[in-house]
């Protein structure tokens, strides 16, 4: 396990009794790509919605051109 999954596992209870991680959550975690949310996290409110903003608009855009590729 490497230090910043250890850091993530190091939650504690109410009683600051530690938290024993959850095997499934762990094995899931090794998949994701944290640099991308820390990248988004540094965005402001209003660039986040800009970027899912222009993500919609290209969803749509490649929907549009599969229906008129199959026409």
């Amino acid at each position: 396990m490497n230090s910043e999954m250890a850091a993530d596992s190091s939650v504690s209870t109410s009683d600051d009794r530690p938290l024993e991680p959850d095997p499934v959550i762990e094995v899931y975690k090794r998949d994701i790509d944290r640099t991308l949310l820390r990248e988004n996290l540094k965005l402001t409110p209003e660039e986040r919605l800009r970027k899912l903003q222009e993500l919609q608009r290209f969803a749509t855009e490649l929907r549009r051109a599969g229906r008129a590729a199959t026409r």
